[in-house]
């Protein structure tokens, strides 16, 4: 049954998404990985969409209104002042070759006024459709989609979600309503209507060519092979930085970001401590149905042959998923995160792989049918 009363805020980045809501504990993560999402295009919608159903169901998010919130990472933006001879129509041919550049098949784009001047702002439609889609599948209803930017510098979405951004989220009605893409939507011209133009062309009697867009993909290919080809050589040329060696109880990393799209924010460079981790220290959880006793044990069994000694089991009482899955809490490092997906692999071939924002060093093991 939706509520009212605890509305759900979703903040997608680059890296996947975390959400928001007054019922849960903490704000759990969704991390994109290769084969779901690659350069903000979805490539797996089906595996996707359910792993991302088994991530409310993980969580007991509650359905509710959804306000999805977009990242300053994932969004392309474009600057116009209105000009003083032909507003309207230099907008309009500004906003359609702006679009006609985003990288994706459709998009949800606005132009959002800000001042004497405008910005237009897209994003895949189908990355953002295919996460709230789910969410109104478990009985969310979507009341917005809105770019961050649009909150101000009092509200910093640069490290994610916090109780800061989340209150001016909650208490930014009007910015809401103004800045929501799905409203007031810019469409691309298509082909026939450009051909329309093309026989009742403007004052002056220019002609667009018939085959525009075609001819800007094809230069916007060409240019960005000729980068990859350019970047290429240059890493084989560079030499990989040394490691930095600090005490043997931890190790420093360096992190380098993704370069964002135009519009998003300078990131830099950050250094993570990992602190090693006892595997004793591990507690492993392994939620079956009533019929998984045998799978359960198989499983236990595996996993203590390599060493893990703290394994529960319980029964849900919950809809059991179709799929299998493994999900770490984000500070189990990563040799015991592979040595417990090779042993658990033995068993369940096509578990899928997940990671929540907990820091209590837990790997739950999900049984589904299959």
């Amino acid at each position: 049954m939706r509520s009212h009363n605890h509305p759900i805020i979703l903040f997608i980045d680059r890296s996947g998404f975390s959400v928001f809501q007054d019922t849960l504990t903490n704000i759990p993560k969704f991390n994109f990985t290769p084969d779901l999402v690659a350069n903000l295009d979805v490539v797996n919608k089906e595996k996707f969409s359910n792993l991302v159903a088994t991530f409310i169901q993980i969580n007991k998010i509650v359905p509710s209104s959804l306000a999805v919130i977009l990242s300053d990472t994932v969004i392309y933006v474009k600057d116009f002042v209105k000009s003083q001879s032909n507003p309207e129509q230099e907008q309009k041919d500004e906003v359609q070759n702006f679009l006609e550049n985003v990288p994706f098949e459709e998009v949800l784009a606005k132009v959002i006024k800000t001042g004497e001047a405008g910005r237009i702002v897209a994003v895949n439609k189908d990355l953002v459709m295919t996460i709230a889609d789910v969410f109104v599948d478990k009985g969310s209803v979507i009341a917005a989609v809105i770019p961050s930017f649009i909150f101000g510098p009092k509200a910093n979405f640069t490290l994610g979600l916090n109780q800061d951004n989340i209150q001016t989220v909650l208490g930014g009605t009007e910015i809401i309503k103004e800045g929501n893409l799905l409203t007031d939507q810019q469409k691309v011209v298509s082909p026939q209507n450009l051909e329309g133009e093309q026989k009742n062309p403007p004052a002056g009697g220019e002609k667009k060519p018939e085959n525009l867009r075609q001819y800007i993909l094809i230069g916007v290919f060409v240019t960005l092979l000729v980068i990859l080809v350019v970047v290429y050589l240059n890493l084989g040329a560079s030499q990989t930085p040394p490691v930095k060696k600090i005490k043997s109880s931890s190790t420093k990393v360096i992190i380098s970001p993704t370069i964002p799209p135009a519009g998003g924010p300078t990131l830099t460079q950050q250094e993570i401590t990992i602190t090693p981790v006892d595997m004793k220290s591990i507690k492993i959880k392994i939620v079956q149905s009533p019929a998984g006793d045998q799978v359960a044990n198989n499983l236990k069994s595996e996993l203590s042959k390599i060493g893990f000694q703290n394994i529960t089991s319980e029964v849900s009482q919950e809809t059991i998923p179709e799929k299998s899955s493994l999900i770490f809490s984000q500070n189990v490092p990563s040799d015991l995160r592979n040595n417990a997906t090779l042993a658990i692999k033995n068993i369940l071939p096509s578990v899928s792989i997940l990671e929540n924002q907990d820091i209590n060093l837990i790997i739950t093991i999900i049984l589904g049918k299959s």
